[in-house]
């Protein structure tokens, strides 16, 4: 047991039941512990973050030109029609060139962001929520032995965060399992 990873563990905000807690979207960390286990039965998992398509954009542009087309005035018309198709092909460029992230998680650790975690060297893992009122960001945060506290944002993995985590505990029971076995 690593006391130095137990008291940054402890000093982390804790969900609270409390009233003000839920009105003032107050920070918390949830242990891996807290979550479950996921039953998939696979060497390697890989999750990739949401990029958008060319349909996506569109899907929007044709909607958007739906809209323009209930002003009378042509001049409006053809003005925002252009200002649609500019933005639209500034974002489409820009989510294609984007970077796509990846989290791997197999048999042997974890790999995100370019950054290889070995299970023997995970301390432990966890998730900071942080709620807002539209939106809850989340943030992995895992205590290594010989890479310290990293934390890793989950932003682009919004549908998947549940997921990541509960494999990364079927994984890292895994790996357990097999240690004690061996």
């Amino acid at each position: 047991m690593n006391t130095n990873f137990e008291k940054q563990i402890e000093n982390l905000p804790k969900k609270g039941n409390s009233l003000k807690d839920k009105l003032f979207n107050k920070d918390y960390f949830l242990r891996s512990t807290e979550f479950g286990i996921s039953t998939i039965n696979k060497e390697e998992i890989i999750f990739a973050n949401k990029k958008s398509t060319l349909g996506n954009f569109l899907l929007a542009g044709i909607a958007a030109v739906f809209v323009t087309l209930r002003f009378k005035e042509p001049i409006v018309i053809y003005f925002i029609i252009s200002i649609i198709v500019i933005v639209m092909i500034l974002g489409y460029f820009f989510t294609s060139n984007r970077k796509n992230k990846i989290i791997k998680i197999n048999l042997l650790g974890i790999e995100i962001e370019n950054i290889t975690f070995l299970w023997n060297d995970i301390y432990d893992f966890g998730v900071l929520v942080k709620p807002s009122r539209y939106i809850t960001y989340y943030e992995l945060i895992i205590f290594s032995n010989s890479k310290g506290k990293k934390v890793f944002n989950l932003f682009s993995f919004q549908n998947d965060k549940d997921d990541i985590i509960k494999n990364l505990n079927y994984f890292k029971n895994k790996f357990e399992s097999n240690k004690t076995d061996s």
